[in-house]
């Protein structure tokens, strides 16, 4: 590097000479570090723990100015770029910004703000600090899910398909109002453990079709505003970062729905050998 940056000032090309990085295997751009072999990314060493001190802090503030929290927003929005999974815990954040009408004024943390900051010190303390660099573009699995309120959840990857049926009275059994929209969630964590199951390569982005729109929502939203759907989003974006993988909402009929009959116990057409679980 030394010998190109002494040409490049040779040929009238202005080089900074202090602020560059030897030929190497792992690069530093946009505050991470890359490694061209490995192909993964991280935080530069201690980075990550200046990250979750600063959340500590900040959690145990009383009071805040506007200036302050624009900057934790700016930093939680850096961090995101290796954890995009964590994007929809950011806008809380905004929400507050945008309703601060006089910015010299002092605010106490809103309860929704404070929920989603639990969130982050949650996930940065316990992911994986290196990951893999994903891989933008979605890959098709033919990964449906269903749920039927009379008789259970399928979900089918590929041509492998699971079948789960309801327990008797199983609405009676907690106290939490719980419909369609949450057995269509729980389809989706089932199809993640059928994922992490059949092996799967981290870093991708994987398509779930679905024919229910409160579901589609919150794929797309990655949480939701139910209490029962908020808890086990959680549990899903924690599945999600643990197997660093990400996924994507697209829509499908009833009636062009695979696994819809399996979501009403029927098991005609799907080969034995290919159930995976029970």
């Amino acid at each position: 590097m030394e010998d190109i940056i002494a040409l490049s000032g040779t040929l009238g090309v202005k080089t900074n000479d202090e602020k560059f990085l030897a030929f190497g295997p792992e690069q530093k751009y946009i505050g991470f570090l890359w490694n061209g072999v490995n192909k993964t990314v991280r935080l530069p060493q201690g980075k990550l723990f200046e990250r979750v001190d600063q959340i500590k802090l900040f959690l145990n503030q009383r009071l805040f100015s506007y200036n302050h929290v624009e900057v934790m927003v700016g930093r939680l929005n850096h961090v995101s770029y290796i954890l995009p999974q964590l994007r929809c815990y950011l806008c809380s954040f905004y929400r507050w910004l945008k309703s601060w009408v006089t910015k010299s004024a002092l605010r106490t943390l809103p309860d929704d703000v404070k929920d989603d900051l639990d969130r982050w010190f949650h996930t940065l303390v316990t992911f994986l600090e290196t990951w893999l660099i994903p891989n933008p573009a979605p890959t098709k699995i033919v990964w449906v899910g269903d749920a039927l309120t009379g008789f259970g959840i399928r979900v089918m990857i590929g041509r492998q398909w699971a079948q789960f049926q309801l327990v008797q009275d199983w609405k009676e059994l907690t106290n939490q109002e719980r419909g369609i929209a949450w057995l269509e969630t729980v389809a989706i964590r089932l199809g993640l453990l059928m994922l992490e199951s059949l092996g799967i390569k981290q870093g991708k982005t994987f398509i779930v079709w679905t024919d229910n729109t409160t579901t589609e929502g919150a794929i797309r939203k990655c949480k939701s505003k139910d209490k029962s759907l908020a808890l086990l989003w959680k549990a899903i974006q924690d599945a999600l970062v643990g197997l660093q993988v990400d996924i994507e909402a697209r829509r499908v009929t009833s009636a062009e729905n695979k696994a819809d009959t399996l979501s009403r116990g029927v098991r005609d057409g799907h080969k034995c050998n290919d159930w995976d679980f029970c």
